[in-house]
């Protein structure tokens, strides 16, 4: 069984983000989707259990295995952490609010701490998406050091259960009239280790990445941004400065942050 993992604060940026899992996969019975909440001291653990049993409730009319989990300790993103890594976690799904929700267990920083974690792949919802098919994924990518890793197989994981049309796309500024040698040699890399999906490539001579990532989602009717180091060393400053949020902040729809 896969599990997923979908944490809720009873926020409507919570319930949003579990009905998009739900939809997802309400129709694989060899999902377990488990709703959980973290709970402090001063909360009403009762009622909170109530809320995840109705949540499951409404959920049960599916192929999929809905389980609910409550839980208390010293830090959310720890309890989180720890407890993905001993359901072996196939995937977090998360929502996430901006600047302004701060107060909530699903602010910016404690979704985008979760995505840091080594532990599983983690899907950030925004606010306002609704699930209607994954038809297509876009891969932002660097190409450089293209190789067989565990980041690609959990990206080849992910395809697998969707069979989307697969964008691969390169944005940097210094492309002009043709590509580089190594270049190509690293794009023909990719293009082969995913053949299975039959990728098709798009660079775009952009200095700024979120402002071409957008462009191309809204274009390309993209359905899931798929990020990873392994792809974009982008990602490893995506949470290091303010203004590396911005392609997650002003994302319309799903990105999936893949560590290695």
């Amino acid at each position: 069984m896969l599990n997923v993992i979908v944490p809720l604060d009873f926020s409507e940026v919570s319930f949003n983000a579990a009905h998009y899992a739900y939809n997802m996969y309400k129709n694989r019975n060899d999902v377990t989707l488990i709703l959980y909440h973290f709970y402090s001291a001063d909360e009403d653990v009762e009622t909170e259990r109530n809320y995840l049993e109705s949540l499951k409730t409404e959920f049960s009319n599916s192929a999929t295995t809905i389980e609910t989990l409550l839980e208390s300790g010293d830090d959310f993103i720890e309890s989180l952490s720890s407890f993905a890594h001993v359901k072996t976690a196939y995937m977090i799904v998360m929502g996430l609010v901006g600047k302004t929700g701060l107060a909530l267990r699903f602010s910016g920083s404690n979704t985008l701490k979760m995505a840091e974690k080594n532990i599983c792949p983690v899907l950030i919802v925004p606010e306002h998406a609704g699930f209607s098919g994954i038809s297509n994924i876009v891969i932002t990518s660097e190409m450089k050091y293209v190789e067989e890793s565990p980041a690609l197989l959990a990206v080849k994981r992910v395809l697998a259960d969707f069979k989307p049309c697969l964008h691969i796309l390169n944005v940097d500024s210094n492309h002009y009239i043709a590509l580089t040698t190594a270049f190509k040699e690293e794009r023909d890399k990719m293009e082969s280790l995913l053949a299975e999906f039959k990728p098709e490539f798009y660079f775009m001579r952009l200095y700024d990445f979120h402002e071409a990532v957008n462009l191309f989602a809204a274009d390309k009717k993209i359905d899931m941004i798929i990020i990873a180091p392994k792809y974009h060393s982008f990602f490893e400053r995506l949470f290091k400065t303010q203004h590396t949020k911005t392609l997650i902040y002003q994302s319309k729809v799903p990105v999936l942050a893949i560590q290695d």
